[in-house]
């Protein structure tokens, strides 16, 4: 827990009494925080062989830090022999042995972890299914929503106005009267 009970629970930070008797486990001081320490509470039963990526009792197969503060399995009947087979000369385990002295400390292989797992069609289907959505959407604006395209934009009402501005401006030596030749009715090359 890497809140504190008096943030995750405030009405009873208020009474020490009812908060000590609610707490688990005794507090420890590190650095200018305090933290829960749960131990070997969290490993259950596990043995710890490490620190672990953040000093915590856990398991977690990741690429950076390959070497968790747990073992994957408890140990039992199976592998308490191996264990201590261990501990001598690793030349006298056989090949299973030493496969399942592995398993019983990593969940997977490296090759095991970097396999591909099919997560990208899930993360393809919704990329697809966000844009077919964002498709129809634009559709449905364009069809009820948005007015028709104004007469303004037609090129027959471009091409009057141009011809207005023309009759309008003429003589002026601005705009488009300057380009255009008024005696053979046409533009200026």
């Amino acid at each position: 827990m890497s809140l504190s009970k008096s943030v995750l629970l405030p009405r009873l930070a208020v009474n020490a009494v009812i908060s000590r008797a609610i707490q688990t486990t005794a507090k420890a001081q590190s650095g200018h925080h305090i933290e829960y320490y749960w131990g070997h509470e969290r490993a259950a039963g596990r043995e710890i062989v490490g620190h672990g990526v953040s000093g915590e009792p856990t398991y977690q197969d990741r690429l950076d830090y390959w070497y968790p503060a747990l073992r994957f399995r408890v140990d039992d009947a199976t592998i308490s022999p191996l264990r201590q087979k261990e501990k001598s000369d690793w030349k006298n385990l056989t090949p299973e042995e030493k496969k399942l002295l592995y398993r019983y400390s990593f969940k997977q292989t490296l090759a095991e972890f970097e396999a591909p797992n099919g997560y990208w069609k899930l993360i393809a289907s919704i990329c697809f299914s966000v844009l077919s959505l964002a498709t129809f959407y634009a559709v449905l604006l364009n069809h009820f929503v948005y007015p028709a395209i104004p007469p303004t934009f037609d090129n027959d009402y471009k091409e009057a106005a141009v011809e207005r501005m023309l009759v309008l401006e003429k003589g002026q030596f601005l705009g488009p009267a300057k380009y255009y030749d008024y005696e053979n009715n046409r533009w200026k090359k």
